[in-house]
């Protein structure tokens, strides 16, 4: 316990943190002090774990960043063989190593700039695509090309430069009206997806097409329009009458999406998946039940939907029931039995899983560090937070703000700062309201101003 006066001033910086955690440390009870004692002894580097650090662990290096220094040395024979080298090096995400194939390529063609604007902005490299789309040569410019700028831009939400390529394109198929019609619904931009659907010429409307303006106007809450769109359909597939049924469900209208799925020649599996989840969220579990029994076949996205519905209904042993029945179990399955655990402070049977399960995921993490947050179990919190450092997770806002629920006093508080600091989250404002709710403890009182806490802190109070 503190005892005495004390009159103390610390000002804490990114680079002087552990001092303070060390200081505020040695004013602990014996009992406090020693667990989170033995919590920064045992893991120096992870308390001290800085962004740097962190990053260098080889989950967070991104593939892009590994050099390929074997390129410079291949030789191939052909252009296809330097196009398929170089989809190669574009599926691993080796950005930098397919554009230096690509241009040491002697005679590039047309796949050649097609594959390598397309490799550009599956990775978000909107400015070298659309540079390396104006050096194409004369001759060289393909619709391949022209539809995958206007797809990626649609994709990304930048409408206004996906129209314009769009309206240079000398000719347009069905993937690039398609790709616009689409980025338009995504926006709610109804109208203009509309006004653009019906410019184009009914030999380009293809299956893909009505099933997307299907999807974009349920998506927009418009049923009935999108129920005329699909009685319209000259043509329907089993895709058809699954997105039918999906814009029913995502506008709450589960009977009228049980009455089509029924009428339906055929089912897919996407058919059986989404009426399941649309009857466990409006909690109807006896039918959801009953039509997940009578699948002919599932998949891991079938299960997982009834384990995790089950689960957020409260019936929690029924999903585990279920869950133990899963033949392949995904992480979304493990992720949604621990919460459903740790959701009702069964921390016991949410350990015992978490430490059965392999590829565990951020999510997964969080779910634990929250329940013993809501549990009052502070120092299992902070074991778990040093563990997932350990294990290469990189945290986010969700977990340093259940970290920081779970301090009961000042030092928690400090560790938990210090963290946010050495991790490079001190410019994040969503954990300000959080900082707010533990400026009033018994132990301290401290004034974290957002000025303070995106620059320097600096506490000052008198004890007695």
């Amino acid at each position: 316990m503190i005892g005495g006066r004390a009159s103390w001033k610390l000002h804490v910086t990114a680079h002087n943190n552990i001092t303070v955690l060390r200081a505020c440390i040695s004013f602990l009870c014996n009992e406090k002090r020693r667990t989170l004692q033995a919590l920064y002894t045992s893991s120096p580097t992870a308390i001290s774990y800085s962004k740097s650090s962190i990053l260098s662990c080889s989950k967070f290096s991104s593939v892009s960043e590994r050099k390929d220094d074997s390129v410079s040395r291949l030789s191939f024979s052909s252009t296809y063989d330097y196009n398929v080298r170089m989809g190669e090096l574009g599926r691993r995400g080796n950005v930098s190593a397919a554009r230096k194939l690509f241009e040491s390529m002697p005679e590039p063609d047309k796949v050649s700039y097609a594959s390598m604007i397309s490799i550009h902005l599956k990775n978000d490299e909107f400015e070298k695509a659309e540079r390396l789309y104006y050096e194409i040569p004369d001759g060289m410019r393909s619709i391949v090309a022209d539809s995958a700028m206007v797809h990626a831009y649609a994709k990304a939400g930048r409408m206004d430069r996906a129209r314009e390529i769009f309206d240079e394109m000398p000719e347009r198929n069905a993937f690039s009206w398609t790709s616009l019609i689409s980025g338009y619904f995504k926006l709610g931009r109804v109208g203009d997806a509309l006004e653009l659907f019906g410019e184009m010429p009914e030999r380009e409307k293809n299956e893909i097409t009505w099933t997307n303006v299907v999807l974009g106007l349920g998506r927009n809450g418009l049923i009935d329009e999108a129920q005329s769109a699909f009685d319209r359909m000259p043509v329907k597939n089993v895709v058809a009458w699954t997105s039918m049924i999906k814009a029913y469900v995502e506008n709450d209208l589960v009977d009228e999406a049980l009455k089509l799925f029924h009428e339906m020649p055929q089912h897919n599996l996407y058919s059986w998946n989404i009426i399941i989840y649309g009857l466990l969220d409006e909690s109807r579990v006896i039918e959801a039940k009953e039509l997940f029994d009578s699948m002919p076949w599932r998949n891991t996205v079938s299960w997982t939907t009834m384990v995790t519905g089950l689960a957020r209904n409260g019936m929690v042993e029924l999903a585990r029931r279920y869950f133990d029945q899963m033949p392949n179990k995904d992480v979304s399955a493990w992720n949604a039995m621990i919460t459903a655990y740790t959701d009702e402070g069964r921390m016991g049977e949410a350990s015992e899983l978490f430490k059965l399960m392999s590829g565990r995921n951020i999510v997964t993490w969080n779910a634990m560090i929250d329940g013993y947050a809501k549990d009052r179990q502070e120092d299992e919190a902070f074991r778990h937070f040093i563990w997932m450092l350990h294990s290469c997770i990189k945290p986010n806002e969700t977990s340093l703000t259940s970290l920081l629920t779970s301090c009961r006093g000042m030092v928690g508080v400090l560790l938990v700062h210090g963290l946010v600091v050495r991790l490079g989250f001190e410019k994040e404002k969503a954990l300000g309201s959080v900082w707010g709710l533990m400026i009033n403890k018994d132990l301290v009182l401290v004034e974290f101003s957002g000025y303070m806490f995106m620059q320097n802190v600096k506490i000052h109070d008198s004890m007695s």
